[in-house]
């Protein structure tokens, strides 16, 4: 006998039973028991923060418009890549808390102000992890201002202007999925608020 095909308006997701198979501080690792859409029984694995919070990105700009990014180690990929001020977020801080935190720690800049651009989950099948995009306003700084955090694998940074950041980016040294989808957020966001301002106008 066929099984029937169900379409996603009759289908009604279970929620799985969950079992922990591994625990981390930052991360935790699940193979839950499911259900698929036709019916049959199945395995899903996938990870969550071990906080259950989420992660930050961060974008720090300076008023001229230069962007910090930071060169860091990636060990699953095993290469070094051109990034955003990143972490997990820690129990009960809020995402601006934690982007805050992240910044320091990783350049050694306070910034002027910080603002959520917004929230994306950015591998919906690996995780349902939300990663919290944010801007950060720092003061105009030179290169040798930042402190970079090298026991977390960051072994350099950069003070890019737009179009170095689209060259480095062209060159695909900017790999990373959420540092890229911050990037179109902030990019987003300026757009919104040139055309705010021509509506004004």
């Amino acid at each position: 006998m066929s099984k029937k095909t169900l379409s996603a308006e009759d289908w009604i997701p279970e929620p799985g039973v969950e079992h922990l198979v591994y625990e981390t501080p930052w991360l935790d690792f699940y193979y839950d028991d499911i259900v698929h859409p036709n019916g049959d029984p199945g395995k899903y694995a996938w990870i969550k923060s071990h906080s259950g919070d989420g992660a930050v990105m961060v974008i720090p700009v300076t008023p001229s418009g230069l962007y910090l990014m930071v060169k860091v180690y990636r060990y699953p990929s095993k290469q070094y890549l051109w990034e955003f001020p990143a972490g997990v977020m820690e129990p009960g801080e809020t995402p601006i808390e934690s982007a805050r935190r992240e910044l320091v720690e990783e350049t050694g800049i306070t910034p002027e102000s910080l603002e959520l651009l917004g929230s994306q989950i950015p591998v919906g099948g690996f995780t349902g992890l939300p990663f919290h995009s944010l801007l950060a306003v720092i003061p105009e700084i030179s290169i040798g201002d930042v402190v970079i955090q090298r026991e977390e694998g960051i072994v350099d940074a950069k003070l890019l202007t737009r179009n170095g950041l689209l060259e480095l980016m062209s060159s695909e040294e900017v790999g990373d999925g959420v540092t890229l989808t911050t990037l179109a957020r902030y990019w987003m966001w300026q757009e919104r608020r040139t055309n705010s301002s021509e509506e004004q106008a």
